[in-house]
């Protein structure tokens, strides 16, 4: 044994040696190729030993700049940097000496949000889909517009690094790359004519507490509910987890303002949207600390949500009045939507609406003079019409669908009907036969309605409505719980507060006030459609869910997955055997997503028993890369080990038919005996060459297995 103490000794002397000299170490978004805002005061920071004394020489600066690391060994300096060009350097020594290379100075702008912010030019189904974009790339010379990506990451307490990369403005790497924010970024690089940074930290699918500092939750007695969501602990959902890894890390490099480009996971809080934006704008403005920057946003864009009675135009009112947040701006896309697609494809559009409010409100060019479109102002009744007054309309007002107006007008019953419109330059006279004394008039105020007011330089009003009827747009949510104990499942439906209550039918009816009024978990024994709807008071949510239940031989069987599913699309616990099948919409948060691989399940039955039937449901929706497998293979096995092949179903439908639709494979058992199920689902791979996901993975999205 005392052969070994002096080379653990040695050992430990080296291990102390080595921390008590660690190099000094930049964040991942100081590297080489980076663009710092130009005649600004910028930070450089990072860690080193405590006490160790660093050296900054930047060549643009006279002297050095000489600081030393804190207790924590952490260390930060300011620079004074100079109108936009380069190419400059940056010598960071303390122990190890960095060298960071290729340094421009210009206009740094983040570009966050969700899927319509992270939707990249591939994603949207390549170059071939944007042979002018194309174009125009090659034919000008962007090499002062970088990029920075920001890797995906949650965290539950604030981080202070991220995982980041430089990269040019070339084909390659803008193929990968924000589309919105390339879009965006183009405008501002061919009229500012200075260099151009895109940082972009963007996450699908997530809801705007995610990226909003928790004490801004924490502080408000409205926001608070969002603290107690049900998410995982892993869940990019959960608050302020997206801020504190996406964000946080970022806040001490300098930027000229904000692109944001989210909403649509929030539709189902449209009622706090506005209180909950404002407040993650604040976190922000206040986490940089250096004024109430530009902060541009869009609006989203029409879209027929599954179980929604029109919540999104709520959400596009909540953004609206987000305009009341000191220098923001809005880019409206009512126009530019598609119904059936969430992530619609006119990103050039979008960008250039953005980069006309940064063009006017940040930079003041004289020539950009239009970056809105008309906002509703007030209204003025006059006898049996109602007439409506916009600000940005000093040119005028004009109506570019010739068969709708989106326009209706209500009485005191406030009931809404169909209107007529009468453009009067910069004023619309809104009318309809049957009412006599209109009270109200909305306009686009659905889920779908596509915009058909402009002003006369083309772009789009906003949805809105002149009344201010009170509303809801919480959903419930239904969910199965298994009882082991007592051998019984319950169906348990969440999502009021101390504030609401939820009311529910069980025969297919939508609930009302004087519907039976939800206390307790329902008993579920058979098959039975449930609907439930939260109440505020006696006024109903514009929001119901609905989930029947199918109580087949498999109901809430174990599931032994093979391939794995996507983490962005769980569908829960047991998903394929709940008994709740998924709707049309692959966001209802019923399906489970296989991203580029077949989908492999074992089931076990927990007896030999006789089989007759086997119904696996699928969902297609090629504009969301969700194709319905190629076929289906049906294994049976005693042992869970020999599985023998049963039968093998076919898709029997067009991969090229359009629309969000479900197929269901059935494969008739003829009275076969088993206690062991495998299903095997075929993807296609990868997006077929006429898709615009060409060369991308494919989706499959599988629900319910019944077996009878």
């Amino acid at each position: 044994m005392k052969k070994f103490l002096p080379l653990m000794t040695l050992i430990l002397i080296t291990f102390i040696t080595f921390n008590a000299n660690a190099d000094v170490r930049l964040p991942s978004i100081l590297s080489d190729n980076m663009i710092l805002q130009q005649n600004a005061n910028v930070k450089l920071w990072g860690w080193a030993d405590k006490g160790e004394e660093i050296t900054i020489r930047a060549s643009w600066l006279k002297t050095a700049i000489i600081t030393k690391a804190n207790q924590d060994g952490k260390w930060l300096v300011q620079l004074k940097t100079l109108k936009a060009g380069g190419n400059y350097n940056i010598i960071i020594k303390g122990k190890n000496e960095i060298l960071l290379k290729n340094i421009l100075f210009g206009e740094v702008w983040f570009c966050s949000g969700q899927s319509n912010m992270e939707y990249t030019i591939n994603m949207l189904g390549g170059w071939q889909h944007y042979q002018m974009d194309l174009k125009d790339l090659q034919q000008h010379d962007y090499h002062t517009v970088r990029l920075c990506q920001i890797e995906k990451d949650i965290s539950e307490f604030p981080k202070e690094d991220c995982k980041s990369r430089w990269m040019n403005a070339d084909s390659a790497h803008l193929s990968n790359f924000s589309a919105v924010a390339w879009f965006y970024g183009r405008e501002l690089s061919k009229r500012l004519n200075v260099p151009i940074a895109l940082i972009s930290s963007n996450w699908g699918g997530t809801p705007a507490e995610a990226w909003t500092e928790k004490t801004f939750l924490q502080h408000d007695a409205d926001l608070a509910c969002f603290l107690t969501k049900e998410n995982s602990a892993d869940s990019p959902n959960k608050c302020s987890s997206l801020y504190n890894a996406m964000v946080n890390p970022l806040i001490n490099y300098a930027i000229k303002g904000v692109i944001w480009y989210q909403g649509e996971a929030n539709i189902y809080e449209a009622e706090l949207y506005h209180k909950l934006f404002t407040a993650m704008i604040k976190s922000w403005r206040k986490a940089w600390d250096t004024g109430d920057f530009p902060f541009y946003y869009v609006q989203i864009a029409p879209y027929a949500y599954s179980g929604s009675m029109n919540a999104s135009a709520y959400l596009r009112e909540a953004q609206l009045k987000t305009l009341d947040v000191n220098n923001t701006g809005m880019a409206v896309t009512m126009d530019i939507g598609d119904v059936a697609n969430i992530h619609p494809t006119n990103k050039p559009e979008v960008g250039r609406r953005l980069s006309l409010w940064a063009l006017n409100k940040t930079y003041k060019l004289a020539d950009v003079k239009d970056y809105s479109g008309p906002v509703y102002k007030t209204m003025k009744k006059e006898g049996s019409s109602i007439r409506l007054y916009f600000d940005n309309a000093d040119a005028g007002l004009m109506m570019k669908d010739e068969h709708s107006t989106a326009f209706t007008i209500a009485g005191e019953d406030m009931v809404f009907y169909t209107a007529d419109v009468n453009a009067d330059h910069s004023t619309l006279l809104v009318s309809a036969k049957n009412i006599t004394n209109p009270v109200a008039v909305r306009y686009a105020f659905t889920d779908t309605s596509r915009g058909t007011l402009f002003n006369k330089t083309g772009l789009p009003a906003s949805s809105f409505r002149t009344d201010n009827q009170i509303f809801s747009t919480r959903k419930s949510f239904i969910k199965l719980v298994n009882d082991t104990i007592n051998a019984s499942t319950f169906a348990i439906i969440t999502g009021n507060n101390s504030n609401t209550k939820i009311h529910y039918t069980l025969d297919g009816s939508n609930p009302t006030i004087n519907s039976p009024l939800y206390k307790e978990r329902i008993a579920v024994k058979s098959t039975m459609c449930i609907k439930a709807r939260i109440f505020s008071g006696n006024i109903p949510s514009v929001n119901f869910e609905e989930a029947c239940f199918t109580m087949h031989k498999v109901w809430n069987k174990k599931i032994n997955y093979i391939t794995n599913y996507s983490d962005k699309y769980k569908g829960g616990i047991n998903a394929l055997t709940d008994g709740i099948k998924g709707s049309e919409s692959f966001m209802d948060g019923r399906w489970q997503g296989f991203l580029g691989d077949d989908v492999i399940a074992a089931i076990d039955m927990g007896a030999q028993m006789p089989i007759d039937k086997i119904n696996v449901s699928f969902l297609q929706d090629i504009k969301s890369w969700i194709f319905a497998p190629l076929y289906v293979d049906i294994y049976i096995s005693d042992d869970n080990s020999n599985f023998k092949l049963f039968a093998t179903q076919y898709n029997d439908v067009d991969l090229k038919k359009e629309g969000a639709f479900i197929k269901v494979f059935t494969v008739n058992m003829q009275h076969s005996n088993a206690r062991y199920l495998k299903i095997m689902a075929k993807n296609i791979g990868i997006c077929p060459d006429w898709h615009p996901g060409k060369d991308n993975k494919a989706w499959v999205f599988i629900d319910e297995i019944e077996v009878d």
